[in-house]
């Protein structure tokens, strides 16, 4: 039994080997039935191909010696690294490996590169032709100084992304100086450093001349550099890019005759060589002043077209000594000529129309003043303490304005004699210089105030205090008036005002007047309106001023129907009473008259009589003529026409009109004229 066992045993043990055998030879002979058929697949193909990065796919004979093969591979088998390829020939399909490595380093042709000093390339900047197939780093192989002028060798580090490295040598001229100098023609000639670079020097070799300057053009110079005796070129440039500017004039010929373009200009300024032509031509028939234009052209091409005049003429030019007259035949040299209604007493040149037998033409004439003024000490006397200009103390006489200075001044706090020098210069330049003995008389008179009379205003209403108040001086004439006032504008009451006026000489006059201020019951433009009103119905356009009066002075004296009251404190409550109720006493034909004169503008000053029990209300007026009374009053007592009368005419009606002379201007003496007033307006002979 135990035998038994002990077989059985074996036999067990036997059969896992037997399969174990089995397995191992199965595989053995897949094997090497794989084997025989990598073998006949891959026969005269390569598996494995290296590639050059940059050169694209190769080419199916890379892989195979079959001539029927052909290459399964697209465009990205050409990158770099690991790529699996199908080659197909007519019996089969075999996979490859297509390796791409970069195994070239990159090349570049070498620059000279020409930079001023101070300048900073790029290592890039000193090749050219860059060949890779991948992206180059471009590298300094070490550091360099650019700043010292002339030529250094500089080697250029090149790498590809594969690691493949290559140097390149190239040059590097740093040049001391620049490029190119640009100048505008007839700039002044430069000197040596405006060519060089920052911090060189050097020293021109080339000569820059005047001719140069003026000249449009390209210019190359050498400039050679102390510091190594190196030298380096650079170019002036003339450039002209500003047109020429000329100054036409006229010029007269005479018939027939001709003239080049330039002998019409006066000037021309331009820093290279001109050329002229007629832009717009002269016609040598024309006996007119023509316009015409010149064109200017310089060396660098720019234009301008300048105007001028031509005049065609057998007058020509004539000059005349300036005089107070008009121009004739004689002063041209041809009696038989006669001359334009032309009044030669202004320095200056003139066309003048002439008329001639046959025709008209047109002569230049120069009006020339050559007399010297004559000066003459003015009449009258003279007073210290005043500043006088020298048209104040002589007059000058000559055919032509004059202009006056003092040499030497009057002395004005001197009333001893003493000697003004005083020189004339007239319009054409002629001068003379002349001594005259003077005695400043001493100014002792006051002036005389007039208006200041005692007057009604308006609470809360401005007060125009010179309305009817000025000064007088016998040396000054009229003066300023200064005024002192206690009016408080908001209260009503009796204020008290000073008036004060001083001359030159520093006499000094003041007068004091009652200011009362009452409520007002009617509007100042209320009573204009009403004025207004008025005058448009009896003023037209055509009037002039005496009789605008006139029809004032009628229609007041009309419509005021005399009643013996009214309220003497509020002239503006008189004046609307006496045009609505269309009465009331000398002080509403006064107050109805104000209003209208205010409108019209004409100069007046009210007027009280000179009384201490009655009263009498009027206005006297200047239109220029001097001051004369005006009173459209009428009544049962008084009848007569107060239209512009002198005081001999007032006394007519004693003590009707008697005023405060002292306290107004003179009045007129001669009787006011109404006719020959008006006509003198009309001609504008009066002031």
């Amino acid at each position: 039994m135990e035998i038994g066992a002990r077989q059985s045993n074996r036999e067990e043990t036997a059969a896992p080997q037997q399969r174990g055998r089995t397995i191992l030879l199965c595989l053995l002979g897949f094997l090497l039935a794989l084997g025989v058929l990598t073998l006949w697949a891959y026969h005269g193909i390569s598996p494995v191909v290296y590639g050059e990065y940059g050169e694209g796919v190769p080419p199916v004979t890379a892989f195979s010696r079959n001539e029927d093969a052909f290459l399964l591979a697209d465009e990205s088998c050409a990158a770099l690294g690991r790529h699996t390829v199908q080659v197909i020939t007519p019996l089969r399909v075999v996979p490859c490996l297509l390796i791409v490595r970069d195994t070239v380093a990159p090349a570049a042709s070498p620059v000279t590169l020409n930079f001023p000093s101070g300048y900073e390339p790029t290592p890039d900047r000193f090749v050219t032709d860059l060949k890779d197939a991948d992206r180059v780093g471009v590298s300094f192989a070490q550091e360099y100084d650019f700043s010292p002028a002339g030529e250094q060798t500089v080697v250029i580090r090149l790498e590809d992304g594969s690691g493949n490295v290559s140097e390149v040598q190239a040059t590097a001229v740093i040049r001391a100086t620049v490029d190119r100098v640009a100048l505008e023609a007839g700039a002044p000639v430069p000197t040596v450093d405006p060519f060089l670079t920052e911090g060189f020097h050097g020293e021109l070799l080339d000569a820059i001349t005047d001719e140069m300057m003026r000249t449009p053009g390209e210019y190359v110079l050498r400039v050679r550099c102390p510091e190594n005796g190196r030298v380096f070129p650079t170019v002036l440039e003339i450039r002209d890019t500003v047109a020429p500017a000329g100054t036409g004039q006229l010029l007269v010929l005479a018939p027939g005759e001709d003239a080049a373009p330039e002998a019409y200009l006066s000037g021309v300024t331009d820093e290279t060589n001109l050329t002229y032509a007629f832009a717009v031509a002269p016609d040598p028939n024309s006996r007119e002043i023509q316009d015409i234009l010149i064109r200017v052209t310089d060396a660098g091409g720019n234009a301008a077209d300048v105007p001028a005049q031509a005049l065609y003429s057998s007058l020509g030019r004539v000059t005349v000594e300036a005089k107070n007259g008009l121009l004739t035949g004689a002063d041209l040299y041809r009696p038989e000529a006669e001359p334009e209604g032309f009044m030669a007493n202004v320095p200056g040149t003139y066309p003048v129309r002439v008329r001639l037998a046959d025709g008209t033409e047109i002569a230049m004439v120069t009006v020339a003043d050559t007399v010297a003024p004559v000066l003459t000490l003015k009449a009258g006397s003279f007073y210290t303490r005043h500043e006088y200009a020298p048209e104040e103390l002589v007059d000058a006489e000559d055919v032509t304005g004059v202009a006056l200075t003092f040499v030497s001044a009057p002395d004005p706090g001197s009333d001893q004699p003493q000697t003004v020098v005083i020189r004339a210069v007239d319009a054409g330049g002629n001068e003379d210089t002349v001594s005259f003995p003077l005695t400043l008389a001493v100014d002792r008179t006051s002036p005389v105030l007039y208006g200041v009379v005692n007057r009604t205003g308006y609470v809360n209403e401005p007060i125009a205090y010179l309305a009817e108040a000025y000064a007088e001086d016998d040396v000054d004439g009229r003066v300023d008036v200064t005024v002192e006032s206690e009016v408080i504008l908001s209260r009503k009451g009796k204020y008290t005002v000073t008036y004060t006026a001083a001359d030159r000489s520093g006499n000094t006059s003041v007068k004091t007047c009652t200011y009362t201020l009452v409520e007002p019951t009617v509007t100042d433009e209320q009573v204009r309106r009403m004025a207004r009103s008025i005058l448009d119905q009896i003023i037209t356009p055509d009037m002039v001023t005496a009789e605008k009066l006139k029809a004032v002075f009628d229609y007041v004296r009309g419509r005021v129907h005399y009643t013996g009251s009214s309220n003497k404190n509020d002239w503006r409550q008189e004046a609307v009473r006496g045009y609505e109720d269309r009465r009331g006493d000398c002080f509403t034909v006064y107050s109805l008259t104000r209003a209208l004169l205010d409108e019209l503008q004409v100069p007046y000053m009210s007027v009280t009589r000179k009384s201490s029990s009655t009263h009498h209300y009027w206005v006297i007026v200047n239109i220029g003529t001097g001051w004369y009374h005006f009173d459209p009053l009428i009544s049962s007592v008084h009848k007569h026409r107060c239209f512009m009368w002198t005081n001999q005419q007032c006394k007519v009606k004693a003590y009707f009109w008697r005023f405060y002379e002292e306290n107004f201007p003179p009045i007129a003496t001669e009787p006011f004229d109404y006719d020959a007033v008006v006509q003198m307006e009309r001609d504008g002979l009066l002031p």
